[in-house]
């Protein structure tokens, strides 16, 4: 095994995160004993019905890792079903992160995140790849973007204590 260097990653000033949302900053508790209680169709028909992130409690954890980061070098590529789920996502993340509004991105397939942060790494033309660090619970993102790029992969899990 490699040892990693997420450390020195974290604790560099040109580091730039990309977060994914559900499972990263924000838990997903929506049903009464599992994680989830509707299908992906009846999630994208519900979504207008009920704000489901309005009464959610943001990830100490992760508010913790961010208070001390650069919010301009801070963003976040979620999946979405529409964009009512994107608005409702966007001011829990602005209400209780204070990212900004500009650095939220959606993509409605997960393989779409790998262009996203292509599009975000305009942004910073000189800095390395391996300073681009995405966070997300997904194993199957995380590979592909890995197998695709040199961009930097960590898995939310790195979090627990």
């Amino acid at each position: 095994m490699v040892p990693n260097k997420f450390d020195e990653l974290f604790q560099s000033k040109d580091t730039v995160y990309i977060f994914d949302v559900d499972g990263v900053l924000a838990r997903i508790e929506y049903g009464e004993y599992n994680h989830y209680y509707y299908d992906d169709e009846a999630w994208g028909k519900n979504i207008y019905k009920m704000n489901y992130y309005e009464d959610y409690r943001a990830i100490k954890t992760m508010q913790n890792f961010l208070s001390d980061k650069d919010m301009k070098r801070v963003y976040v590529c979620t999946k979405v079903m529409n964009e009512e789920e994107f608005r409702q996502k966007s001011d829990f993340l602005e209400k209780n992160y204070h990212i900004q509004k500009e650095h939220m991105y959606l993509v409605y397939k997960n393989e779409d995140k790998l262009e996203t942060i292509k599009q975000i790494q305009k942004e910073y033309p000189n800095l390395e790849e391996k300073y681009f660090v995405l966070i997300d619970d997904s194993v199957d993102v995380l590979n592909h973007v890995m197998e695709n790029s040199k961009f930097s992969t960590v898995h939310n899990s790195s979090f627990l204590p």
